[in-house]
């Protein structure tokens, strides 16, 4: 009779506030990952770019055809030595929260090698990747942030 069979009217509220603009929030975040990838696939410090409508995905093709778009997610493998050098990066970052929260209108990182220390987590990704949610703020101004933490590496 206690397990909350129905949500709050707060709740409620926020959900339908949140749908007004979720359309508008999803297109800019996949506008602005979009050309993020553009510009990780082209820099020197990154092996390799996994984004849905990346140029070099082999599966583009399925991607188009399933998709209208790439959405907000993408991620990145650092060409850096030890994991030293992924904190030199993620710590350099000024526009990205580091966070796994993914959906919110701020761009956020996760670096996997932040997962080395646990037991219970079996990764078979490289522990040099990273996983950007590319959010709401001005994809130019994220590029940015990318490309002066990068330097730094």
């Amino acid at each position: 009779m206690t397990i909350g069979s129905i949500i709050s009217p707060q709740d409620a509220g926020l959900i339908l506030r949140g749908l007004r603009t979720l359309e508008l929030r999803v297109n800019k975040s996949a506008e602005s990952a979009k050309k993020v990838a553009d510009f990780a696939e082209n820099h020197p410090k990154i092996k390799s770019v996994y984004y849905p409508f990346s140029s070099k995905n082999p599966q583009l093709a399925l991607a188009k055809k399933q998709m209208k778009q790439g959405g907000g997610l993408l991620s990145i493998v650092l060409d850096v030595k030890d994991e030293k050098q992924m904190e030199v990066f993620c710590d350099n970052l000024e526009r990205f929260l580091m966070a796994t929260s993914w959906g919110g209108y701020e761009s956020l990182v996760f670096p996997l090698c932040a997962l080395a220390a646990s037991k219970s987590f079996e990764n078979p990704l490289p522990w040099n990747m990273v996983r950007l949610y590319i959010g709401l703020e001005d994809a130019d101004l994220l590029i940015e942030d990318l490309k002066q933490a990068l330097d730094k590496i």
